[in-house]
């Protein structure tokens, strides 16, 4: 069949070592994360579809549905920052660059997340993404653990993603016949734009899940001990080279990468059970939660 054709394994499993994994995932946990993707982006395009003739789908659609998360957004906008950023210089014919000049995009997702965001709190980076920073500190950590070749391969994984950094026709038809290879909806370009976007976050956030749980699977009886360097926290670290766990500001990075087995199966599982068990303390008022709380890029 043609769906069991389209892959995007590959992709994934680099994105995962851009993330934290081994630098040599393991192909079960990959096919796992794949699978859970899918399922989602699937989930999210037609929660998407409510908002639109339940045929055609625009961006603006899918951005609707992010915008009950704050931080999610914003990030988002960044994205599309960095877009029109790029799109701006790859036009422009001298290296002169207008430091001074916004590049805030005003394409149609841009205009749509302005119209939407009555307090401005999309749009307002004053305030740190704690998510973003822990992912930048991680790979930082990572980077200095790591010899030059294997420096290059982290790099080029980190700049991995379900559109090869802009959508084509080529990976974006990739990408439309991996959701949907029956072609019962009309993609508009841009929401193909945002559903490579969700769909890189969802692997993110899959991936940030995973480490939580082995680092306090190996906490022990101290409840606090996880948070020693959490931060920092991947399988490529033990607990003898973590911030603060010996006391230590000058520890040998070139002793830190230990080739310790990649995210597991069962790890990925122990993520998604989490996710999709009811919260001690949410207010559920006895109902039903409702189908997107489990989605991790919304």
């Amino acid at each position: 069949m043609e769906s069991q054709k389209v892959t995007f394994c590959n992709e994934i499993s680099l994105m995962m070592f851009g993330f934290g994994d081994s630098h040599k995932p393991n192909p079960e946990t990959v096919r796992l994360v794949e699978s859970i993707v899918l399922k989602q982006l699937r989930t999210i395009v037609q929660e998407a579809l409510k908002y639109s003739d339940n045929k055609n789908l625009k961006g603006k659609e899918l951005v609707f549905l992010m915008r009950h998360d704050k931080h999610k957004m914003r990030r988002f906008v960044q994205y599309l920052k960095n877009k029109q950023l790029k799109a701006s210089l790859q036009s422009m014919n001298s290296s002169v660059i207008e430091v001074d000049k916004d590049p805030k995009p005003k394409g149609e997702l841009m205009k749509f997340i302005e119209y939407i965001d009555e307090t401005g709190e999309f749009t307002d980076f004053s305030e740190v993404d704690e998510v973003k920073q822990s992912r930048l500190l991680r790979a930082d950590r990572i980077s200095q653990a790591l010899d030059e070749k294997r420096y290059l391969e982290f790099c080029k994984a980190r700049a991995v993603s379900f559109c090869s950094r802009d959508i084509t026709s080529r990976n974006s038809e990739k990408l439309r016949q991996w959701i949907d290879p029956r072609k019962e909806v009309n993609f508009h370009s841009n929401a193909m734009v945002v559903l490579a976007y969700l769909a890189y976050q969802t692997v993110a956030e899959i991936t940030d899940y995973a480490l939580l749980v082995r680092m306090e699977g190996k906490c022990g009886a101290d409840p606090l001990n996880h948070l020693y360097g959490s931060y920092y926290t991947s399988t490529m670290f033990n607990g003898d080279y973590r911030i603060g766990a010996s006391g230590t500001t000058n520890l040998d990075y070139s002793r830190v990468y230990s080739g310790q087995p990649p995210i597991s199966v069962n790890e990925i599982k122990e993520v998604m059970r989490r996710v999709h068990s009811p919260q001690a303390g949410k207010l559920t008022f006895g109902g039903k939660l409702p189908e997107t709380h489990f989605l991790f890029a919304l």
